[in-house]
């Protein structure tokens, strides 16, 4: 059961107006140093914080918040648009400094809060920023108890209310079970304080999220999962571990050779579903996989026109794309763009998949998300246990885009695309 609520934080004549979920709005005065917000897909726990943050800002002031993810570049598509729009909402000017990921504003009170955003690619980098008043870590579990270590001491001045680290995250234990160890008292999540001292757990899933058509989109694609581990994870948010995974691929910097022949595979997506845009390098009998695009919310002129902005692609070379989206092909066409229908056919995916299962495939450092989705992608496994003969259908646009790619190019079996009307 959830409610719509409406808060108001007063801070002389201006008045900030955030829908917040009943579950959720306990943890705006929530001071515990470390909090865990753990859970099933799309349960707005990402947004809360940002709404936190945002309360926290206009009732306290002269904040200095640091978002983090693991990798750096990774942390645009996920959190700053949330605060770009959330602010923009809010009508609060505010101003975005590209260069160092930073956006600042004022209160009513004329007390200025900087929102900056981060990756633990260098921890030096992060140890040296002073003046932190509490830190958000983004997709807890891609970051190692190491760098948890490194965040922690990095929130050591006493400069505000309190000082706290919020995690946000999908159980999965197969991704990070020093969490679980760190934070958990037993298997079962539920909320209430954590195995940690001055920690604190936060559940909650799909049902929890108070914006309605976001919790519907999502509950659609949740309802459709029938592998019994992902439904635990990302449906119930409750701790699992996944088995069988497809992929063993390494992660390696590019080498710097000439290759044979560069090509592309794509996956288009839009309101939840991301669009992916890969690039594959091939040499001999070796492929790198390297991700350019991974992100929701672009229609087929807005994907195409980051194609072309991509110094790094080559519009003349090859990119395979999901032949059941001709239309969408078509579009990129016209664009100038050599978008071409993959090969698709009877049991396609699973002789795509054993096919790639004999390449040697690398992935290029920094492809955060087709890491995630190696680590996520596996065979669908029945309540019983036993593994079936079919892939899981979620999370899989970075590994749809590149066996789109290997597998079309490879074999050679591309018909020719026909311009509409040409």
């Amino acid at each position: 059961m959830w409610i719509i609520l409406i808060l108001l934080a007063f801070s002389m004549a201006k008045e900030l107006r955030l829908t917040i979920s009943s579950t959720f709005k306990p943890l705006l005065t929530n001071q515990y140093r470390y909090l865990n917000l753990v859970g099933g897909k799309g349960s707005g726990k990402s947004e809360f914080v940002a709404r936190k943050m945002l309360y926290r800002c206009w009732v306290e002031g002269n904040h200095k918040f640091l978002v983090l993810r693991k990798v750096r570049a990774t942390t645009y598509d996920s959190v700053i648009e949330v605060w770009q729009k959330m602010l923009d909402e809010q009508k609060v000017k505010y101003s975005y400094r590209k260069f160092d990921r930073t956006i600042s504003f004022r209160n009513s009170n004329r007390q200025k809060n900087i929102i900056k955003f981060d990756g633990l690619d260098d921890p030096e980098k992060i140890e040296s920023i002073k003046g932190i008043t509490g830190i958000h870590m983004e997709e807890l579990t891609e970051f190692t108890s190491k760098d948890f270590r490194i965040v922690d001491l990095a929130l050591r001045e006493q400069l505000s209310d309190y000082e706290q680290i919020i995690g946000t995250y999908n159980p999965d234990e197969g991704e990070a079970e020093w969490i679980k160890n760190k934070f958990f008292l037993n298997d079962k999540i539920k909320t209430g304080p954590g195995k940690m001292e001055d920690s604190y757990i936060h559940h909650s899933t799909i049902a929890d999220n108070p914006i309605a058509d976001i919790r519907n989109s999502y509950r659609r694609i949740l309802d459709r999962l029938e592998d019994e581990v992902y439904i635990s994870i990302y449906k119930h948010g409750q701790w699992a571990v996944p088995k069988e995974k497809i992929y063993n691929w390494d992660i390696v910097d590019l080498p710097d050779i000439k290759f044979d022949e560069i090509f592309y595979g794509g996956d288009f997506g839009y309101s939840i579903n991301p669009a992916a845009f890969i690039k594959i390098y091939h040499k001999a009998n070796e492929y790198w996989v390297k991700e350019l695009i991974y992100e929701t919310g672009l229609t087929n002129i807005a994907l195409g026109e980051k194609i072309k902005g991509l110094k790094e692609v080559n519009l003349l070379d090859p990119q395979y794309w999901d032949s059941a989206e001709p239309k969408s092909i078509q579009e990129l066409y016209e664009m100038g763009i050599n978008a071409l229908p993959s090969d698709k056919g009877p049991d396609s995916v699973k002789h795509g998949i054993d096919f790639l299962k004999e390449q040697i495939i690398h992935i290029v450092s920094g492809s955060e998300n087709i890491k995630k989705e190696r680590n996520k992608y596996k065979m669908r496994q029945d309540k019983n246990g036993n593994i079936l003969n079919k892939p899981v259908e979620y999370m899989n646009h970075a590994m749809d885009a590149i066996r789109y790619g290997i597998c079309t190019h490879s074999h050679n079996n591309v018909e020719p695309f026909v311009i509409i009307g040409g």
